[in-house]
């Protein structure tokens, strides 16, 4: 199996917020305002295992706004993780390797081990908030959007990321052969 060798041309996360136009303040805030607890931050510092997190996706959408920060604080804690992002409009034919039911999803976040093969995936949003949307009556695309800003502004579905990302970044870790 052959690594993934788009993460060589993706970018690391503060270039990504440098060239960003588009809810830069929000990723901003979300990164400053995560609280991870002592435990969270153990289990992050004992990663054995070098794992590599692509995320594909865009400044303007809310979902990559709502986790990608989330992302780079958990890899600001680990010494054996590292972030990268690949735009997901200029790299649209990548992208499409990575579809949910038939739909292009943003953002798609891939774990990869040191050679870059995929060892895991997660795509677009943590469980409640697709919970929420999906409780939603069918309304423009402009109050979705709204529905999902104000959303990723709520502590409990940032944490929701949090414990979702951690869960598949430990499980990555055993695949990899961690012995703790």
């Amino acid at each position: 199996m052959s690594g993934i060798s788009e993460w060589d041309e993706a970018i690391e996360y503060d270039e990504f917020i440098d060239s960003a136009r588009e809810n830069v303040e929000l990723m901003k805030a979300r990164f400053n305002d995560l609280m991870i607890n002592e435990e969270e931050t153990e289990i992050l510092r004992s990663i054995e295992n070098e794992i590599h997190i692509l995320v594909i996706g865009m400044d303007r959408c809310n979902d990559t706004a709502g986790n990608l920060p989330v992302l780079a604080r958990i890899v600001s804690i680990s010494p054996t993780l590292s972030l990268r992002i690949l735009e997901s409009d200029k790299n649209a034919r990548f992208h499409q390797n990575y579809k949910v039911n038939g739909k292009r999803k943003t953002p798609v976040v891939l774990f990869l081990n040191n050679e870059n093969e995929e060892l895991l995936r997660w795509a677009e949003r943590p469980n409640a908030a697709y919970r929420v949307m999906n409780e939603l009556p069918n309304g423009s695309v402009d109050d979705r959007r709204e529905t999902l800003r104000k959303l990723y502004s709520d502590p409990e579905i940032l944490r929701q990321s949090l414990g979702e990302f951690l869960d598949l970044i430990l499980r990555g870790d055993y695949i990899l052969g961690r012995t703790l």
